[in-house]
């Protein structure tokens, strides 16, 4: 065994030995090895060595109808009543009730096969689709005669028509219903209207898209007076002629 001297400033002699215990040293290194092995050994071995699969495409949506024979379904459909209204209880329809009237929650009976059910009678073939039948809704035209009745038609009311909800109505709400022309020849405002004891507006709220010629209206409720206190709707509509 080598060892080495190192001599000091102080003139002592010191040796370097072999460590007596390696053990304590590399059993840290053994643990961890030792548990990087236990964690492999409990990977599957189809984790790491698979072969990739491929799924089948799923079929493409479609629809078919079958064409039944007129007796065989008259048959099936025979004895499926038969297995309904019998089932458990011995019930019967009565002449005329519909079968989407009938109770279905009673013990059926035992399956009963009919007389070749496991084949299909006949040969199967797909009906013809048909597209469905889209009714149009009815529109007036007006014939050549028609137009000159329609031009003679008297003209819409010109001015300002209020139109009061029932519980306005029934407090006497009034305001000064502008006279004059407006900016917009015609339009319509909706507005909510809340008096106060003494019947005068405390808040006035509008409720339809603001134009330039709503103003004039929400200046005109401001004035209205009521008997009472009282909440409700006001619809405003205006037509003026053309200047």
């Amino acid at each position: 065994m080598m060892t080495t001297e190192i001599r000091a400033e102080s003139g002592q002699r010191y040796r370097a030995r072999a460590a007596r215990r390696p053990f304590l040293f590399w059993w840290q290194a053994f643990l961890l090895l030792g548990g990087i092995i236990l964690l492999w050994s409990r990977l599957p071995v189809a984790a790491v060595l698979f072969e990739p699969r491929r799924a089948p495409p799923l079929p493409e949506p479609h629809a078919a109808y079958v064409t039944l024979d007129p007796a065989y379904a008259a048959q099936v459909f025979k004895k499926t009543m038969l297995a309904w209204t019998l089932g458990g209880k011995g019930e019967k329809l009565s002449p005329g009730m519909d079968v989407g009237l009938a109770e279905l929650d009673h013990t059926l009976q035992p399956p009963e096969f009919l007389d070749q059910g496991g084949h299909y009678p006949g040969v199967w073939q797909p009906s013809a689709v048909a597209p469905l039948k889209q009714r149009l809704p009815d529109m007036n035209v007006p014939r050549i005669g028609d137009a000159a009745v329609a031009a003679s038609l008297p003209a819409p009311p010109q001015g300002v028509r209020v139109l009061l909800d029932q519980a306005l109505s029934a407090a006497a709400f009034a305001f000064p219903v502008p006279t004059n022309p407006v900016q917009e020849r015609s339009g319509q405002c909706r507005f909510f209207v809340e008096t106060d004891a003494d019947g005068s507006v405390a808040h006035l709220l509008l409720l339809s898209p603001r134009t330039d010629s709503v103003p004039v209206f929400e200046l005109a409720l401001s004035r209205g007076k009521a008997r009472g206190a009282v909440r409700g709707f006001v619809d405003l509509y205006w037509n003026f002629p053309k200047q």
